[in-house]
């Protein structure tokens, strides 16, 4: 509560009425506009007395977190680590499952809270459209700290014993198969679940536990035998159509409702479109010297005004940067753009969505009639 003192010309004070917080908001904002009230009184009446401090602690509690971890790495863990966009990732051992290391990827600032979250093994969702580099994010994080990736996509055909297990009957004998999830846990693995928005109620149910600091999986159908968790086991999930995406429900069809409630035992990153100044980078790291920084631009030009399309629904087929890299490859081969865009492109996609892209590539390239 309030007392509001006005103070007149002679010296005399007024008490006016006591208030509760916002009926104090309401009159301050009452008198400004009236004139009564600066703008630099406003804000000094307005300001939380901690405002000004909250800054100042966290740079502080930051400084003192980053000696007392390069204190403890100068003391010296034994286990190998290999930086990626500055932060220290442990480095697993080889394996089959280890995927391969693109050169050419292209490791960005923004993805720094995605790696540190890995290392802190957070439960790590990516969503954004089709073809923004989800899955290839994570496999070339694991390709460099050389962790086996397994991949469960749920395109509506994944059952619930695919993903746990099941029983079955082999050489005469009934044995257990152990599914995707208790595989990964078991054998430290990291475990991509593509398009999670897909995934049956069931599948979502088992992932529960699973997605609590430490959490066990229970396996019912093997007599409650439980699976702890490896140490370098990873849990992500991709989505097309959640959270800050559900605006572009209606463009993934079949695409589930989630609730806050399951999406907050995630970390959720929104994974978006590499700029055109990043593809075209890219591009020249793959092609070079057969591609110029002219052509490298000019292709990622229209590989952006192809999302634009997609993002206004003048388009139905997302253009990822997978597809751009097979027509540049095909352009280097044949020499041909709008030969090249035939397998790459156009048979890919709508004859509707052809004929835009058809005349989106002829507004950036004097292609022969």
């Amino acid at each position: 509560m309030y007392r509001i003192e006005h103070r007149r010309d002679d010296g005399s004070i007024d008490i006016d009425t006591v208030v509760d917080q916002d009926n104090l908001e309401a009159k301050l904002h009452k008198w400004h506009r009236e004139g009564y009230l600066s703008d630099a009184e406003r804000e000094k009446e307005s300001v939380p007395a901690d405002a000004a401090g909250f800054m100042t602690d966290l740079q502080r509690i930051r400084s003192d977190s980053a000696r007392a971890e390069s204190s403890s790495r100068t003391r010296g863990g034994s286990r190998k680590a290999v930086s990626i966009v500055g932060v220290s990732v442990p480095v697993g051992v080889a394996h089959p499952l280890v995927p391969e290391i693109n050169p050419a990827y292209l490791f960005s600032d923004r993805m720094k809270d995605v790696i540190e979250d890995i290392v802190e093994n957070r439960r790590v969702m990516l969503i954004g459209h089709t073809g923004s580099g989800k899955t290839s994010l994570i496999e070339q994080i694991a390709a460099r700290s050389k962790h086996g990736v397994l991949r469960s996509n749920m395109n509506g055909q994944t059952t619930i014993g695919d993903f746990v297990g099941f029983w079955t009957v082999k050489g005469g004998e009934t044995v257990w198969v152990d599914g995707v999830l208790p595989t990964a846990m078991r054998e430290g693995r990291w475990l991509i679940i593509d398009e999670i928005d897909f995934a049956e109620p069931a599948i979502l149910a088992v992932l529960t536990a699973v997605l609590e600091p430490g959490g066990k999986l229970l396996l019912k159908e093997k007599g409650n035998d439980i699976v702890a968790p490896h140490p370098s086991f990873r849990l992500f999930a991709t989505a097309n159509a959640v959270g800050a995406m559900s605006q572009f429900r209606h463009l993934y069809q079949g695409a589930n409702l989630m609730n806050e409630a399951f999406l907050d035992r995630w970390r959720v990153h929104l994974i978006d479109y590499l700029s055109p100044e990043e593809e075209a980078h890219v591009l020249l790291e793959t092609l070079a010297p057969d591609f110029t920084a002219a052509m490298a631009r000019t292709l990622a030009s229209i590989a952006a005004e192809c999302r634009a399309a997609f993002a206004r629904e003048d388009l139905t087929s997302a253009f990822s940067t997978r597809r751009l890299l097979d027509w540049a490859q095909l352009i280097v081969r044949t020499g041909d753009p709008e030969r090249a865009a035939g397998p790459a492109i156009y048979a890919k996609v709508s004859p509707e969505d052809a004929a835009l892209i058809r005349s989106i590539i002829r507004h950036h390239i004097a292609l022969e009639p």
